[in-house]
């Protein structure tokens, strides 16, 4: 048999193109909340996947739709409410296919100067929000991960080798003590919060009261585990008077900038030397994006721009903005262009009011679970997130219940701990997830 060819026209079948774009609007329409497999199960359904001459498109198709895609929990679920969900819109989406099409190579303006023009409005959009100057600028990356990496790269290039501690909080995101351990910084001072998860400015400058070594501070525009916005300005004064450098991780709730009622939250972001927040997380775009920001571009240029031979012909001549200049990734999609899609489909006040519904879930399941009894709210939720105790449960049981509510249908959740106690955890962010939910959660928690 002749090899399939791999590009052409033809390569692909027509009519399996429209079956697939009827796939992908049912699947955005209503994603099923799904389910998870162990290794033994999915063995035997790959089985025989890859043969000399191929299954061919519409076998292949087959395949996937029926023994991969139904066996996965969908974290665009109207019921997923564990980890971090994503909810991307459909314009997200289908832009997100474009992109996969065209194969924008969006690390530097040369090969992509639409893709990039864009995509750095969008990056003015968010600058705007944050309250960051018009020199602010930055790139967006795949996702909080390599956009912690990146910022915190250029903040130990600007610290004195006598001031070059990090300061952080014991509720940051684990990715950011990833980092700093990737980064060789070390020295690290773990502030502990309160009982309200906050990492305060007095709470800092008393943890500095016999250090003079920190030059750089880590605080949370809503922590993941949560939702708890830091006080930034209140960082922001104390980093400004020891010289550090201040970075905010905002990749969850950056998005609840756009809630005038809870932009006092973030008073002080204005501030930062480098922020991140994650599209994908709750600007409702598909998954692997983060916008990475600088008050001083330049400062993550110096560190960041790769040279050689094969390279440089993208520095010749007038300076032209490089994503890749600003980030630890050289090989980048244009991961901005959903949102900026989105945005100009959709508008902010849709994007405004999409947000504003997890807050008043959130919000919603807080009083609901508060009045279950043995059940307590561990804080009032800032955002998205409610943490919750039942009383005389422990791990033992929060895992039973958690497989018990998948199984059932009614919701994906993953239980926490909250300063050392193990507690439930729901996270409210797809605009559609039915109250009703709430209700039946609360339910489970019941006798």
């Amino acid at each position: 048999m002749a090899a399939r060819p791999l590009h052409g026209r033809n390569a692909f079948p027509h009519d399996l193109t429209g079956e697939i774009a009827e796939w992908m609007n049912a699947r955005i329409a209503q994603a099923p909340l799904g389910r998870t497999m162990t290794p033994a199960d999915m063995a035997p359904l790959l089985e025989g996947t890859f043969t000399a001459d191929g299954l061919g498109a519409h076998a292949a198709w087959e395949r996937f739709v029926q023994r991969v895609a139904p066996n996965n929990v969908a974290l665009d679920s109207e019921r997923f409410l564990a980890f971090i969900p994503v909810s991307p819109s459909a314009a997200g989406v289908w832009m997100e296919a474009a992109v996969g099409a065209a194969t924008f190579s969006a690390e530097s303006w040369l090969e992509a100067s639409g893709a990039v023009a864009a995509e750095n409005q969008t990056l003015r959009w968010l600058a705007d929000l944050m309250g960051l100057p018009a020199s602010a600028g930055g790139c967006f990356m795949s996702g909080g991960s390599i956009g912690n990496l990146s910022a915190l790269a250029v903040a130990r290039e600007q610290c004195a080798p006598e001031q070059c501690a990090v300061a952080v909080s014991d509720t940051a995101h684990a990715s950011v003590f990833n980092s700093l351990r990737l980064l060789g910084l070390h020295d690290t001072l773990v502030v502990a919060t309160g009982p309200d998860g906050r990492f305060t400015g007095e709470a800092l400058a008393a943890a500095l009261s016999d250090r003079a070594d920190v030059g750089i501070v880590i605080g949370a525009g809503g922590s993941t585990n949560a939702g708890v916005v830091d006080d930034l300005a209140g960082l922001a004064d104390v980093a400004h008077r020891i010289g550090a450098w201040l970075h905010v991780d905002a990749a969850y709730g950056g998005a609840a900038l756009l809630l005038p009622e809870r932009r006092h939250l973030f008073d002080g972001i204005e501030r930062a030397d480098s922020v991140i927040v994650d599209p994908h997380k709750w600007l409702f775009a598909p998954e692997g994006s983060c916008a990475l920001l600088y008050r001083e571009p330049a400062l993550a240029a110096a560190v960041h721009t790769q040279h050689g031979p094969y390279v440089d012909i993208l520095h010749d001549g007038e300076p032209l903005w490089n994503p890749s200049d600003y980030g630890y990734q050289l090989t980048r999609r244009a991961t901005g262009l959903p949102l900026w899609f989105a945005l100009a489909v959709h508008g902010t006040v849709a994007h405004e009011v999409a947000v504003r519904v997890g807050v008043e879930l959130a919000e919603l399941a807080a009083g609901t679970l508060d009045a279950v009894p043995g059940v307590s709210v561990v804080m009032p939720p800032m955002l998205g997130v409610v943490l919750f105790r039942r009383e005389g449960w422990g791990r033992v049981e929060w895992r039973a219940w958690a497989e018990r509510l998948l199984a059932d249908g009614v919701a994906f959740v993953a239980p926490s701990t909250w300063k050392g106690e193990p507690v439930g955890r729901l996270v409210f962010m797809h605009p559609r997830t039915p109250p009703s939910v709430i209700d039946e959660i609360a339910a489970s928690l019941r006798g």
